[in-house]
């Protein structure tokens, strides 16, 4: 039986790969961080260990106590909570030293090279989970109407600028013009915001960094995203294919459907 270490932030992303993973006969060793990640965690796990974010070295002691030499990290941090509760080690100290621009891309990969340091290999978040990446085309029963694929396009573009600055993945549109940009509020705000700027009726665009690192941060939707769509009143969401992880797809599809709300993928 294969041992693998997972950390894990919030959402739904680290159930589905802890489930995944047990599924496929591996032992799942996870790292979970409090006020972030869900305690239904702890029904998919073998083994939970629990510490506040900035433990980094309480982190990596326990997967080299217990032997592991790969992870997976699934799942986001609040970003605020890096600047109104974080209380970080020496090591996360000396991490940041190191990493003077501390963007997501940098941050990440600074903190997965302490882990490679050790001789534990992270490996790409999407492991296990390979068919949960959508394939090319509408899932939903309403295609995007020709002017919502003019914003599809259009946010398509603007989005992938963003992304590659590090600023956001996801953009906000509406007759061509950009009503929001995902910063550090996250997604969810970010359509809301949108939204409430274009009076409902718009088109999300949400796409992976132009060189993304398939080891984190991918870009993940799932019931809570239509949730939220619903909310804003948006019209269409698009994402990219291959690089997006859809997450209760049949659920997600019918409230989708329900909402006469259009999913395309990219």
């Amino acid at each position: 039986m294969t041992r693998i270490g997972l950390i894990a932030g919030n959402g739904r992303f680290p159930l589905y790969f802890a489930d995944y993973a047990r599924k496929g006969g591996h032992c799942v060793v996870a790292v979970a961080i409090r006020e972030e990640t869900s305690p239904d965690l702890e029904n998919l796990v073998d083994e939970i260990h629990w510490f506040h974010v900035g433990e980094l070295q309480g982190m990596i002691d326990i997967f080299l106590k217990q032997g592991i030499n790969q992870i997976v990290m699934a799942g986001k941090i609040t970003k605020t909570r890096m600047f109104n509760h974080l209380k970080p080690d020496a090591r996360l100290l000396k991490v940041f030293e190191k990493t003077p621009v501390r963007n997501d891309d940098a941050l990440l990969k600074a903190l997965a090279g302490e882990f490679i340091a050790e001789g534990i290999h992270v490996c790409d978040s999407t492991t296990f989970l390979s068919s949960l990446l959508p394939t090319k085309g509408t899932i939903t029963k309403r295609a995007p109407t020709d002017s919502e694929l003019l914003d599809i396009k259009y946010g398509y573009e603007i989005a992938k600028q963003i992304a590659g600055l590090d600023i956001g993945q996801t953009v906000v549109v509406k007759n061509c013009a950009i009503l929001a940009v995902e910063a550090i509020e996250g997604t969810d705000e970010a359509i809301l915001r949108g939204s409430k700027l274009g009076n409902g009726q718009v088109t999300v665009v949400k796409v992976a960094r132009p060189r993304q690192d398939m080891r984190f941060d991918l870009p993940v939707i799932g019931l809570d995203t239509i949730r939220t769509l619903i909310k804003a009143q948006a019209r269409c969401l698009a994402v990219e294919e291959q690089k997006t992880l859809l997450l209760d797809r049949d659920e997600s599809v019918a409230m989708a459907n329900e909402a006469g709300l259009s999913i395309v993928v990219i």
